[in-house]
């Protein structure tokens, strides 16, 4: 099992997923989808299941790397809306915006590069905050569930589901192997980049809170409602806090 140093301090993280995601870019998408056994648009529908949309609302992607969930959220939204994706990487953001060629969604869509923790953006924007696949990637939790508080409207929603460690022992013994072994070795196929992006996944999940210790930190964070629900045997799980 190779273990990977994640730096803990907000700078030095951002700096380091911003270089773990570079020149990966052009594959992840059909990479996420082969390593997930494509059941990665089937966590996100669970996360979408919660969302109701009417006229004129905005929803803040988090994370949104190539726009996955973001151009997702605007075949949902009304033709008034707004999607906006967030990233802190130009490699994925490039790739983001470039799909806007063949943009066939509902409302308007736009991407900007920032970070999660300082959010730029007025109070009270925005009807749900999202992130998919991507809360390992944050430095400081709590500073961003502060600021996804801040920019909700009352009663908005902050949504996420990812990966975490799975309770149960013989599960957790398979899935370990599968991240650690499995992912690294396909992703080194590829190049020698994608191979220390999967063991970063790997190692992200081994340090990754639970549902139910997330779901404290969003009421912690100034949410007043919470939720926690585990899918796929508990490898993933979805968790949201409404303001």
């Amino acid at each position: 099992m190779t273990m990977i140093q994640i730096p803990t301090k907000f700078v030095d993280k951002a700096k380091f997923v911003r270089a773990i995601f570079t020149d990966v870019e052009n594959e992840y998408d059909i990479l996420v989808r082969l390593m997930t056994f494509s059941m990665d648009w089937v966590w996100r529908r669970r996360m979408f299941a919660k969302m109701f949309f009417t006229d004129e609302e905005a929803v803040l992607d988090l994370a949104c790397g190539t726009g996955l969930v973001t151009y997702s959220l605007t075949q949902l939204s009304k033709p008034s809306g707004l999607v906006v994706g967030l990233d802190l990487s130009p490699a994925m953001l490039h790739v983001a915006n470039r799909k806007k060629r063949t943009y066939s969604g509902n409302c308007s869509v736009e991407f900007i590069r920032a970070v999660g923790e300082y959010l730029p953006f007025r109070d009270s924007m925005f009807r749900y905050v999202t992130i998919g696949l991507a809360l390992r990637n944050f430095a400081d939790k709590l500073a961003m569930f502060r600021e996804s508080a801040r920019v909700l409207i009352r009663p908005g929603w902050f949504l996420s589901v990812d990966f975490v460690k799975p309770d149960k022992a013989m599960v957790w013994r398979i899935y370990k192997f599968h991240i650690f072994h499995v992912l690294p070795t396909i992703g080194g196929l590829i190049s020698a980049h994608w191979n220390y992006t999967l063991l970063y996944l790997a190692n992200s999940i081994l340090k990754s809170a639970s549902p139910n210790e997330t779901r404290q930190a969003l009421l912690e964070s100034g949410f007043r409602r919470g939720l926690s629900e585990e899918m796929t045997l508990g490898v993933v799980a979805l968790v949201g806090g409404q303001k």
